[in-house]
């Protein structure tokens, strides 16, 4: 036997299976676990914490023997945030271990596991399933709502109306103005479809009254848009979600008001109200308006009373959608780390800061998630977001594993990405580590992980890299990731969208079943399925990429008595994946293919056909 194997069954995270409770308060006793593979060479085990100014040091108990060791100890939660590592004294000599691994030396302090005290967690995210719905072209419910063809003109263009049939304008000729009439009542109709696919959250892009489709522009942030049904469809809708057990989650823009906004009106009419204090001024006299777009002019928060009338006071735009009739269950962010900069004003952190306490005032498990496109960490310390739209740690690379030209390598608004060469399955793993490891362990069941959204183009529709197989492979892992899964409106049965704009990426909804594909339906109400019959493992549970090479890449969630394996591989030919199962210790198949998986003590074999994927699970 090799005197160093037990090495490779070695792990520790900050994670509901190591870290017990996971959010505690300061002043809390935590107890703190590590595993390594089983062995009568390792001689001791310490934790390592650093509190009050100086190294603490605790010899844990070993508390579990086979099929691999088990050590816990417990300290208290003094310092914010708290520090620690794990030291083995090994036959050999002492080894530490951290976020980066087994080591010989004593890590930095940037490679400990951290815990912050007296973080608000919100357990409901990691065990759900989000669909996203784009309102205006989802579904039509009510007779008497919607636009009327004509009924008002803006930003160049004028409304039209369309069949479901149809397909949505590009900007030039509809300027977002192209109207298909999907409304609340709609989405309420459609109860039957997200419970097929297990969904039990939805989020929907905004829905107060504003001028386009899109209401990013919006007009009025204290009432919907009576062309979706207004405020007595949103309240049925939350209503009867609520009373089916489900969470609804609204898109707002803080960043900015549309032009038609009585604010912005008001304050170009008079430069000396109180609404001209809302607003950023160019030098010119004009507003300044967000990126240069035209319509959307940028809010200025170092107005006190905007500050107020937005999420500070109880009747506040925020803070009133989370209260009664509604009682909505959080918020999606627009543009959030964009939110209060302009020249020298820098007040994006300020502001989120502020907002999470009014929010979290009016509704502690109330989801507040950022749209962030890159590393999102700053805004992820528990004092501001508790999730992302998770584009860095999800959509991004699994788009690169497919071929996909990374959106910020491409011009414009990344909406024709050229086809490149794919990652590897090394490269696909350090993606996924380095975002995994990366993020403060607390927050990781709390991100919203998604291919598609309404910023995409839908990546099953890029017909020149597109590959069915390994398609099936990023959504089931996407199932499988710290988080919650978000699916993007009509993604389930493949809806039309071909690549070149934001507007082919907005498609009306098809409730036809015959034009639906039924590979992908299934795909998505076994996955649903799967998180249903596994939540508490997919909900507490630890992660762990382990195994990659140039084809493959083997991911894995688990606890102390089961795991759920993904391995997809892009090998062009038949491809048999072979991966240690020191740290898994894998022993029964409970659910998979028996003829695809081999257990053996050492090690796991798969076979798998070309560019296939594989989701097992087997006991510990």
């Amino acid at each position: 036997m090799d005197p160093n194997g037990w090495k490779l069954g070695v792990d520790s995270k900050v994670s509901w299976v190591y870290v017990e409770p996971l959010f505690p308060k300061k002043g809390e006793q935590v107890v703190i676990r590590i595993q390594t593979g089983a062995t009568d060479r390792v001689h001791t085990v310490r934790l390592v914490s650093f509190q009050l100014g100086r190294e603490k040091q605790i010899v844990l108990h070993k508390v579990r023997q086979s099929p691999f060791s088990l050590y816990e100890g417990s300290v208290k939660v003094l310092d914010d945030p708290i520090y620690w590592y794990f030291m083995i004294q090994a036959e050999d000599r002492a080894y530490s271990y951290s976020t980066a691994g087994l080591k010989a030396s004593v890590p930095p302090l940037r490679e400990c596991f951290s815990l912050r005290p007296g973080l608000q967690d919100v357990p409901w995210v990691g065990g759900a399933i989000c669909y996203q719905i784009f309102p205006d072209r989802f579904k039509k419910g009510g007779s008497h709502t919607g636009a009327i063809p004509g009924e008002y003109s803006f930003d160049g263009g004028i409304v039209t109306v369309h069949s479901f049939d149809e397909q949505p304008l590009e900007y030039e000729s509809g300027r977002c103005l192209d109207f298909f009439n999907g409304d609340l009542a709609g989405i309420e109709d459609s109860l039957d479809h997200f419970k097929k696919l297990s969904v039990d959250t939805l989020y929907l892009n905004p829905i107060g009254r504003a001028r386009t489709t899109h209401r990013y522009d919006c007009t009025d942030f204290f009432h919907v848009d009576e062309k979706l049904g207004g405020d007595e469809a949103f309240e049925h809708l939350c209503n009867t979600l609520h009373a089916q057990g489900m969470k609804i989650i609204i898109d707002i823009s803080i960043n900015h008001t549309g032009t038609e906004h009585p604010w912005y009106k008001k304050a170009l009419s008079d430069p000396h109200s109180e609404e001209a204090s809302y607003y950023y001024f160019n030098e010119d006299g004009s507003v300044a308006c967000w990126q240069d777009v035209p319509t959307l002019p940028q809010l200025n928060y170092t107005s006190e009373a905007l500050r107020d009338h937005i999420y500070r006071a109880p009747d506040s735009v925020m803070r009133s959608f989370l209260k009664p009739p509604y009682l909505q269950d959080g918020w999606r962010l627009d543009v959030s780390s964009e939110v209060g900069r302009r020249g020298d004003d820098q007040l994006c952190e300020e502001i989120w800061r502020e907002v999470r306490l009014a929010v979290k005032e009016e509704n502690p498990q109330a989801y507040l998630v950022g749209e962030d496109w890159v590393d999102s960490t700053p805004f992820l310390q528990g004092d501001m977001w508790d999730a992302t739209m998770n584009y860095l740690g999800s959509s991004r690379p699994m788009r690169s594993w497919m071929g996909e030209t990374d959106r910020y390598m491409t011009d414009g608004w990344g909406h024709q990405p050229a086809k490149t060469r794919p990652f590897t399955g090394d490269e696909f793993a350090q993606a996924l580590q380095s975002h995994l490891t990366g993020m403060p362990g607390q927050m990781l069941g709390m991100q919203m992980n998604l291919i598609n959204s309404h910023d995409t183009p839908r990546l099953y529709n890029n017909t020149e890299l597109f590959n069915w197989p390994l398609y099936r492979g990023l959504v089931r892992l996407l199932y499988l990731l710290p988080g919650m899964p978000n699916i993007y409106y009509g993604e389930e049965i493949a809806l039309a969208g071909p690549y070149g704009t934001v507007e082919r990426a907005r498609y009306p909804m098809q409730w036809d079943e015959n034009v639906w594909d039924h590979d992908f339906f299934a795909l998505y109400t076994e996955l649903g399925e799967m998180r249903k019959t596994y939540a508490d493992t997919l909900k507490r549970g630890s992660w762990a990429v382990v195994a990659s090479d140039e084809h493959t890449l083997t991911f894995a969630r688990y606890d102390a008595a089961l795991a759920i394996v993904c391995i997809l591989s892009r090998a062009e030919t038949d491809v048999t994946v072979t991966f240690s199962n020191a740290m898994l210790c894998l022993s029964t198949l409970i659910e998979g293919m028996k003829q695809q998986v081999q257990i053996c003590t050492e090690e796991v074999q798969a076979a798998l056909a070309p560019c296939e994927s594989i989701l097992f699970v087997a006991k510990r």
